[in-house]
């Protein structure tokens, strides 16, 4: 109940004190762009631009959010934007779909993603107007092109990885080995978050499983709160989770 009630503040908190509305697009290394957008709490996503097209990391919260993105992506390239990442089910990261949708986009998954948006879409954005009245009461617009399990895009240049459940059941990485960037979305950032939706016994697991992959990892980007990190954000959010847990009652 204690942990609950935390997570419930945080995001009380966070809903209430988000950052003076604006989304900014800014070139982080190579091909990759972080995009940080303070519409509603403030989220990150990755621009990828590829040799022929664009792939998007996270829709970004609405469709209106998505166009000013979209607006952002004009100013640096010409290249289309070809397919944009749900790396979860949740509004923060499927919101803008429609609009992406509605410019010959592919909208990309696991089908694990698919099937949560499917059932849950109306739930979840229920339970994101409760801690964030503004927000609007979006219907689903679901992947157009899902996978059972890990996936390749930009010729192998951008590789979503499922691990197990963590911040949500479906949640991926993506990590660009090129450029040796991992982009951990809502499951990596530097404060504990939100955690309703969380499996607290296998978010642990999840994240020894990234270590495991002893991928060449440089710079992580967080889903949330400040963008570009280390990859000993891995281990803070590590022991954020063992604090989080020593602090439940018995």
């Amino acid at each position: 109940m204690k942990s609950f009630l935390y997570a419930a503040c945080m995001f009380w908190f966070i809903a209430g004190n988000a950052a003076p509305s604006q989304l900014s697009l800014t070139h982080l290394v190579g091909p990759i762009y972080v995009a940080e957008d303070s519409y509603f709490p403030k989220e990150n996503s990755v621009v990828y631009v590829g040799p022929e097209s664009v792939t998007v990391v996270g829709a970004t919260w609405t469709p209106e959010t998505a166009e000013l993105l979209a607006t952002e992506i004009r100013k640096i390239t010409p290249k289309p934007v070809s397919e944009v990442v749900n790396t979860n089910y949740h509004p923060d990261r499927a919101g803008g779909n429609a609009y992406w949708k509605g410019i010959g986009a592919q909208i990309v998954s696991t089908q694990m993603t698919y099937e949560l948006m499917k059932r849950d879409w109306t739930k979840v954005v229920d339970w994101t107007r409760s801690g964030i009245p503004s927000y609007p009461r979006l219907p689903p617009v679901l992947p157009t092109k899902t996978y059972p399990g890990d996936f390749a895009l930009q010729g192998g240049h951008v590789r979503a990885i499922y691990l197990g459940p963590s911040h949500t059941p479906d949640g991926i990485f993506v990590y660009f080995p090129s450029e040796k960037v991992l982009y951990g979305g809502c499951i990596l950032k530097e404060y504990i978050g939100n955690l309703t939706f969380a499996n607290i016994v296998e978010y642990p697991k999840t994240l020894h499983s990234l270590e495991r992959l002893n991928l060449d990892i440089k710079i992580i980007i967080a889903g949330h709160y400040s963008a570009v990190h280390g990859p000993e954000l891995i281990q803070q959010y590590l022991d954020l989770l063992e604090r989080n847990s020593a602090a439940k009652p018995e």
